[in-house]
């Protein structure tokens, strides 16, 4: 094990004190085969194929015969020798090839050129090149592992298991299934199907209106073109081709109440949240026509459209709310409330909650908006206008009486849902004195034993709807409701203790 260990080591500094020898005589070789004997443990043999173009000046040069010589330190040795050392003294050794030795170095030469597996005693050991040849190979090296990279690149699967050059192939396959839209319209034209734009439909849809001589085709056309201005764009384009003045102003000005419910729709449906839309609403004069309507019209239906047309155009729009308060709307609204039947209750919903929403909105606007909407001084309005007490009067419609009870069985056997209505009438009327309490504080004090009341009977609802089977929401509304109201008795009441 000892003498393999050494052997080893030996190996390697014979190894790098050749390839130092080789360098510093500026040899051109190439390989340095070594030979190590069998028979001889002790020693190392070489053989030198290296050509020397120099020798040392300060040194004799070596000499060599077919007998064996030493080779002093530092002396150059010519090419073609055979080489020995004593691995116990360290004393090297050189003298001629002989026929044995250059058979044996024909076939070394055989081994470097094609190199196999052979004996385990030989040995190969590359020399480097010169600067410029490194240079050179390793540009070629580069450049063949540049090459690799993107072949490896090109082999890397995409999710759907494809290659890039598999995938950029399949593109170009279904780019070419794919048809242009004139191919698809020629096509739609081949089969008499014809590919339009919104801009498309809505110049047709109001060049039909205009020459409709049927009641219901003019319903329906208003219908269409009704769900084309829900979209923002489409909208815009609706005004711009005139179609406030042509379709929607002689629509509320018809006979036929199916034709002004469906203007009116269409025109909350244009004008809401588009504020373009809604400044050509009130230049069109729009504001006094829906006023005007709201006052005069005998039918609730027609009148309810009138009210959410009116919402639409000025909610969210100071400007349409001053010309609406300049124009008397409040007033006109006000007076809704003043019809005691039960068929007016939708519409003086609809009006509360027009309410609701513009006080809101002033609690939640800031910067500008906020300065433009404290012109319109709502407040004052409201409270000299008498509108605290015609909206708390609302909340009698909510009372739990016979009549409520009676209406339930109704709407039970007619299969309505839901069966009790006013619990939405609660909501609402509840919301908006909430929002005016500021000013109707003590308009509302009357009506503290009726919202107490409220109050009780939603905790007993929430309170039973817990232990529900089957919950669909009933105990979060019914304890919503109850909060909101105790909440409205602790801001009247905190004026009357006082």
């Amino acid at each position: 094990m000892k003498s393999g260990v050494c052997l080893v080591l030996t190996v390697v500094v014979v190894v790098a004190a050749m390839i130092t020898d080789t360098v510093s005589q500026k040899q051109d070789d190439r390989l340095v085969a070594l030979d190590l004997d069998d028979d001889q443990d002790d020693e190392l043999t070489l053989t030198n194929e290296a050509t020397t173009d120099e020798s040392h000046d300060d040194t004799e040069p070596f000499i060599p015969t077919d007998k064996w010589q030493t080779v002093e330190p530092g002396q150059a040795i010519p090419p073609g020798l055979h080489i020995r050392m004593n691995l116990q003294t360290g004393v090297k050794e050189a003298k001629l090839l002989d026929d044995e030795d250059e058979a044996k170095h024909s076939h070394t030469s055989q081994v470097m050129e094609n190199p196999e597996p052979a004996n385990m005693n030989k040995a190969v050991i590359s020399v480097e090149k010169n600067d410029s040849e490194d240079e050179e190979e390793m540009d070629q090296k580069a450049a063949l592992m540049r090459d690799n990279i993107i072949e490896a690149l090109k082999q890397i699967k995409s999710e759907d298991g494809l290659n890039a050059k598999e995938s950029i192939e399949n593109a170009e396959k279904r780019k070419k299934k794919l048809r242009s839209y004139e191919e698809l319209k020629e096509n739609f034209d081949a089969l008499n199907i014809k590919v339009e734009t919104d801009v498309e439909i809505l110049t047709n849809l109001m060049n039909r209106y205009k020459n409709a001589k049927l009641e219901e085709e003019r319903a329906n056309l208003l219908e269409d073109m009704e769900y084309l201005v829900h979209q923002f764009d489409n909208a815009i384009t609706f005004v711009d081709m005139d179609g406030l003045q042509q379709i929607v102003l002689p629509g509320m000005n018809s006979t036929s109440n199916i034709i002004k419910q469906g203007a009116l729709h269409l025109l909350g449906s244009a004008v809401q949240s588009n504020p373009k839309v809604q400044i050509a609403a009130v230049e069109a004069g729009l504001v006094e026509s829906l006023i005007r309507t709201v006052a005069y019209e005998t039918r609730v239906d027609v009148a309810r459209k009138a009210v959410f047309a009116l919402s639409c155009l000025v909610r969210g729009f100071p400007y349409g709310q001053q010309v609406l308060a300049q124009n008397g709307g409040l007033e006109v609204l006000r007076k809704v409330f003043d019809k005691k039947d039960f068929q007016s209750l939708p519409l003086q919903l609809k009006v509360v909650a027009l309410l609701h929403d513009l006080l809101m909105e002033r609690e939640e606007a800031e910067g500008e908006r906020l300065h433009q909407l404290q012109r319109f001084k709502l407040d004052k309005q409201l409270a000299s206008g008498g509108w605290c007490p015609v909206v708390s009067s609302l909340l009698t419609v909510a009372s739990f009486d016979r009549r409520d009870r009676r209406y339930d069985m109704g709407a039970a056997l007619k299969n309505e849902m839901p069966l009790r209505p006013d619990h939405d009438t609660v909501d609402k009327v509840v919301s908006a004195m909430s929002s005016m309490v500021g000013v109707c504080r003590n308009q509302f004090i009357d009506t503290l034993p009726l919202l107490r009341n409220l109050a009780r009977t939603y905790d007993d609802l929430a309170y039973k709807e817990q232990f529900q089977d089957n919950d669909d929401g009933g105990h979060a509304l019914f304890k919503g409701l109850a909060d909101t109201i105790q909440r409205l008795v602790r801001s009247i009441g905190l004026k009357s203790e006082l």
